[in-house]
């Protein structure tokens, strides 16, 4: 597998060649965007009666080398008007159903760059509808000035939902758990349809279970983002677009899946489109039922390093997860509810050994834990367009409000040293969580184009976020069902309010575009503690962001770029309250910690021809105040000697490393995507902390898919991640891989599929940790293998026709 895996990637390397025309198949553009300041704009009429032609399809095209540049569709008035243009040459390319497509040429100069090309006509023709599928030869990797594009379809044809595809997108990591991650980095900002989701962690992680894969149009890959957005996620964005344009009149898709009766998911989108009115909806739910089984075996030692003695835990344990999610969108207002639940349960078996691992004890921990949870989303829009894309004005207000509810029980049994009970369960423990979050947010964003050449972009944003959170422990200490309250009971409010202001400058000079831009914040929070314990912090922040890029053709482009991120704690990493997550291990909070900042420089090359895409991605990173995790393994928290893991501040951080990612096109029966990371990084904790690191890792990825007959196709995807040291510990190497073969059973109307999941069941998960006093050593296995059947069916598709012959290009007439 890894001897094929470096064959398709030194494949990819060798992806250049004559870039091949391409057939434009919707408004949007395809390839990276136009950066001029001309425009051009006409309108499409009817030969013969002179009537306006709507949306026909406009697309432009270089005429040096016949690249497509951008295109869109025409307005119900038969009109278009398509910006961003260079000087140059151009033909305009007029399709319609109905009609004979027809070329037209014309030029932008510095000093004509607007061309009025007024009413072009088109010939209507007799148009009979074939059973013909015609495939326009469309980019596997659109490569952007700022952000990477994957269409959902080509990298996951049969995910079941937004998890899935995203484990499956160059540069991007989805765990066990689902915790998403870029670059091997969890501090990464997670967007939908370009809107910061409200909540993190493993929230996030089952919230995106629950969005249906059938209506996840693409992923986009920010790694080093402009001031304009939200500088949350160290490492970058990657923002999930939602299918939200549907064709006119009605359409739709639905799309389910299973492996077992525990494992299986369901998703269905309706949308309704007539002239101004867009309504849209989706509902998915999602079962996912897994055995997990594992380790944490600890081992002590006295002040000259000998061993004194053995704890072996095995555990064999249940994670259950199920949930809903609804989204309405009208028009102005997005809405969205999701609903959760989810039961861990896991027997833990503790052996206790001496120093000669001689049997000293052994007993059974009983965990289960029930969480649900439910996220209502609305937002409300509104965008004012006095001239496209050179002055417009938009608004945005946003509601959110989370609840969770969590519940675990725990008792300890007592055993023989064969395995039977040796009396009832005792020391039962219940922790009882329930916590409300509410946030709003209000934005405002202005363009104004103060130039031929250059553009200004500014915007305010306000952003509440408020979290009352109580958490009470009971305790039976004897197992007679005498509950007595615990001091580990706390209460927590936290409030936290960030107040921005941004300004972005966009110039063009000849073949470079320069980009500077600087977003300001006052941000401050508060947490209180029961007993009125305050913890106020108030800082101020500024974002710089630069970019300078160069264009030397439309399908190659090199780019310097500077970003300026941060992290700001969570409310779990700040409360400093213990909670368990079994008998030896807890988890503790410091509500002391700083928000840490890094400063990002990446420098690209990337280039496109008729193999594919490539592009190399040098990147560095400078941290201060790094938030790192803190093992304590000499703790006692009520009582009891434990494992502690908290969070500190430490001095700094750099690393510094490289991206190679690529698509390889070799004809209609063969395409990939590989992508290659590399990276070191050294941590100082300074003068106040013995914590450091200095470490190298790198990971890499291939994503192949062939076309065996026009219906079948069969895809495969394999990760790898080279191990990891971290602050007193290391993390081994994982690897994992998926196998799909999919059949069309109604063109792109009907598909079905069989996904193999971990088929050489090969997902774990290995840590070992510690200090002088204790090495602890963490091994999982989650379960993930499997193989799912999937049945995916869309309606409303627009028809497919056999193209009619095209007439020859003529030049398109110039008004003033």
């Amino acid at each position: 597998m890894k001897r094929i895996s470096f064959a398709v990637l030194a494949l990819v390397l060798a992806a250049f060649g004559p870039v091949q025309a391409q057939n434009p198949t919707q408004a949007r553009p395809v390839g990276p965007p136009p950066s001029g300041n001309g425009e051009v704009l006409g309108a499409v009429i009817d030969s013969a009666d002179k009537a306006p032609v709507a949306r026909a399809t406009i697309a432009v095209r270089s005429k040096a080398d016949s690249a497509l540049v951008t295109g869109a569709l025409t307005g119900p008035d038969g009109t278009f008007r398509l910006q961003g243009l260079r000087p140059g040459g151009y033909y305009l390319r007029l399709t319609s159903i109905g009609f004979r497509p027809k070329s037209y040429t014309f030029e932008i100069t510095d000093a004509a760059p607007r061309a009025n090309v007024g009413p072009l006509p088109i010939t209507r023709i007799a148009v009979t509808l074939q059973s013909v599928q015609v495939e326009g030869e469309r980019p596997l990797v659109v490569i952007e000035p700022d952000r990477n594009t994957y269409r959902a379809k080509d990298i996951a044809p049969a995910a079941a939902n937004a998890s899935d595809v995203l484990q499956q997108t160059p540069s991007v990591e989805v765990d066990a758990d689902g915790k998403v991650s870029l670059r091997g980095n969890e501090n990464v900002a997670v967007q939908i349809n370009g809107r910061p989701t409200p909540i993190r962690g493993t929230q996030l992680a089952a919230y995106l279970k629950q969005i249906p894969a059938n209506i996840v149009e693409r992923i986009e890959v920010v790694p080093n983002p402009s001031a304009k957005y939200d500088p949350e996620g160290m490492a970058g964005i990657i923002n999930i677009v939602l299918k939200a344009n549907t064709d006119l009149g009605l359409s739709g898709g639905l799309n389910a899946g299973f492996a077992n009766p525990g494992r299986f998911n369901t998703g269905t989108n309706l949308g309704y489109q007539q002239g101004k009115l867009t309504l849209f909806g989706t509902y998915g739910f999602n079962s996912d039922d897994r055995g997990i089984v594992g380790i944490n075996d600890r081992e002590r030692f006295d002040p000259s390093g000998a061993t004194m003695s053995y704890t072996n835990q095995d555990i064999d344990g249940r994670n259950k997860n199920a949930g809903h999610n609804v989204s309405t969108n009208v028009d102005y207002n997005a809405l969205s509810f999701n609903k959760r639940r989810s039961n861990d349960a896991a027997l833990a078996g503790y052996t206790e050994l001496d120093a000669s691992q001689a049997f000293l004890d052994r007993y059974v921990m009983d965990r289960n834990t029930r969480a649900r949870g439910l996220v209502i989303d609305n937002t409300l829009s509104w965008k004012r367009t006095i001239v496209p894309r050179k002055h417009e004005l938009s608004t945005e207000i946003r509601f959110n409000r989370t609840k969770d509810d969590d519940n675990m029980l725990l008792w300890r049994e007592p055993q023989n040293q064969d395995g039977t009970s040796s009396g009832p369960a005792i020391e039962g423990e219940m922790d009882v969580t329930a916590a409300v979050t509410r946030q709003i947010t209000g934005q405002l964003d202005y363009t104004r184009t103060l130039a031929a050449k250059t553009k200004l972009e500014t915007g305010l944003k306000e952003t509440i976020r408020l979290l009352d959170r109580d958490f009470t422990v009971v305790k039976d200490p004897l197992g007679d069902g005498n509950w007595l309250p615990s001091n580990l009971t706390n209460n927590f409010n936290f409030d936290e309010r960030v107040h921005a202001g941004y300004g972005v400058l966009s110039q063009t000079v000849g073949k470079f575009d320069l980009q500077a831009g600087l977003r300001a914040e006052f941000a401050n929070r508060d947490f209180q503690l029961a007993g009125a314990q305050s913890y106020p912090y108030k800082y101020h922040s500024l974002f710089p962001s630069g970019v300078i890029m160069y264009k030397p053709g439309e399908q190659s482009q090199i780019k310097a770029s500077y970003s300026r991120r941060i992290r700001r704690p969570g409310t779990q990493e700040l409360n400093p309250f213990p909670v368990f997550f079994d008998q030896q291990n807890v988890f503790l909070g410091n509500p002391s910690l700083k928000p840490e900042y890094t400063d990002a420089y990446e420098f690209s090359v990337s280039k496109s021809g008729a193999l594919g895409s490539v592009q190399l991605s040098p990147f560095y990173r400078h941290t201060t105040d790094i938030l790192r995790v803190d093992i304590n393994t000499s703790a006692v928290i009520d009582g009891r000697e434990v494992t502690s893991v908290s969070f500190q501040n430490l001095d700094k951080a750099d690393s510094w490393g490289t991206d190679l990612n690529g698509s390889l096109k070799l004809g209609p029966k063969f395409n990939a995507f590989a992508g290659f990371n590399l990276f070191k990084m050294v941590t100082d904790g300074g003068s106040q902390s013995a914590l450091s690191s200095n470490a190298v890792t790198w990971s890499y990825r291939v994503n192949a898919t062939s076309t065996i007959t026009p219906t079948v196709t069969l895809q495969a995807n394999y990760f790898y991640r080279a191990p990891v040291k971290i602050e007193r510990g290391r993390f081994d190497g994982m690897q994992m891989t998926n196998i799909t073969m999919r059949k069309k059973l109604d063109g792109d109307n009907m598909s079905v599929a069989v996904r193999f999941a971990d088929p050489f069941n090969t997902m774990r998960f290995r840590i070992v940790a510690g200090d002088d006093n204790l090495t602890q050593t963490t091994a999982r296995r989650f379960g993930v293998r499997a193989t799912f059947v999937t049945f995916q069916w869309n309606y409303g598709q627009a028809p497919k026709i056999r193209p009619p012959r095209e007439e020859p290009a003529q030049p398109a007439p110039v008004f003033p």
